[in-house]
């Protein structure tokens, strides 16, 4: 029964840390609608996460489905977009310095990926490889999110 309820614990946190980030931003004055929207993916990408880590991955071990490794990856493919956009979330400028920033998440991940070569976990090829793919496909909603966000400050300003 405990080895269940510990499926749900990370649901019962999502709305706890949104509500937290969220305060944390009003607090510092940076509650954009950009900050607003990468809390969102940050969040939705966590629950994606956690929901197929809890019961999608168990239910393809279980039953000896092959799903092109996506049970395996899903740690780094949705985590990564999480990382990403929860340090963007509290950290990010808003411009385009936030780029660097992105890619020293990757680059971390995939060092930190590569630590299991030191340890009793078994490297995987498969796990840096979604961390690039998903790393990549951040960017590039970043990049766009960017590009809207600013074109909607150029119009409320020249409205003003």
């Amino acid at each position: 029964m405990i080895k269940e309820l510990s499926n749900y614990v990370s649901f019962i946190l999502i709305p706890f840390l949104g509500f937290g980030v969220k305060r944390f931003l009003i607090k510092k004055n940076d509650y954009s609608s950009l900050k607003r929207t990468t809390l969102i993916i940050g969040l939705a990408a966590f629950f994606i996460t956690e929901i197929t880590r809890s019961f999608y991955r168990p239910f393809i071990y279980k039953n000896n489905i092959f799903d092109y490794y996506i049970a395996d990856t899903i740690g780094n493919s949705f985590g990564t977009v999480t990382a990403i956009f929860m340090i963007l979330t509290l950290s990010g400028k808003g411009n385009k310095k936030d780029y660097k920033l992105i890619w020293i998440i990757i680059i971390g991940l995939i060092i930190y990926e590569s630590l299991n070569l030191t340890s009793h976990h078994s490297f995987d090829y498969k796990d840096v490889l979604a961390t690039l793919i998903f790393g990549g496909f951040s960017f590039i909603i970043y990049k766009y999110l960017i590009k809207t966000h600013s074109n909607h400050k150029k119009i409320s300003h020249e409205n003003k």
